[in-house]
């Protein structure tokens, strides 16, 4: 899409009203391209056949508050494998000048704009959290989810990083 507008009188008009033209084809153009990101990252555990996957997912535009999901899985031959122990760690960022975060359900504040909440099962193959993010400030412009998985089997450990 192209705008193009000529300035006389009252131009500094123009400029807004083609702002906000421009804000409005963004919201049109991520409702049609989907309002979700995602990320997804996978590592074997040594000797075991086994892959440990960490997956992200955070809405992509918000007006207030943005869902975030998280989760560690194992697999093995691309199917559910259950490993003695499967953590999954959410961390979720606030971005922006002066941003702030609060998260639910309830999470450890690590810092002003990020909060954190992990989740452990044993005998199983799958760890997930899920919420919704509150990000607030002056300028806070989106959110980083990220995933962080770690599996145990048979002696074998590993770690697996997803952000959005």
């Amino acid at each position: 899409m192209s705008i193009s507008f000529r300035a006389a009188k009252g131009g500094a008009l123009a400029v807004a009203l083609a702002g906000l033209m421009l804000a409005g084809a963004g919201q049109a153009t991520a409702a049609s391209e989907g309002a979700t990101i995602s990320d997804s990252a996978s590592v074997s555990i040594p000797g075991t056949g086994v892959v440990i996957q960490a997956n992200t997912w955070n809405c992509n535009f918000y007006s207030d508050k943005c869902s975030f999901a998280t989760s560690s899985k194992a697999l093995k031959s691309g199917s559910a494998y259950k490993v003695e122990t499967i953590k999954n760690t959410a961390t979720v960022t606030a971005n922006g000048w002066g941003a702030t975060i609060s998260v639910s359900p309830s999470a450890t504040q690590v810092s002003k704009e990020t909060a954190r909440i992990a989740w452990t099962n044993t005998n199983t193959w799958i760890s997930d959290i899920s919420g919704i993010a509150d990000p607030s400030g002056a300028f806070s412009t989106s959110i980083t989810t990220c995933s962080d998985a770690y599996a145990f089997k048979s002696g074998s450990k590993a770690w697996s990083s997803a952000c959005t």
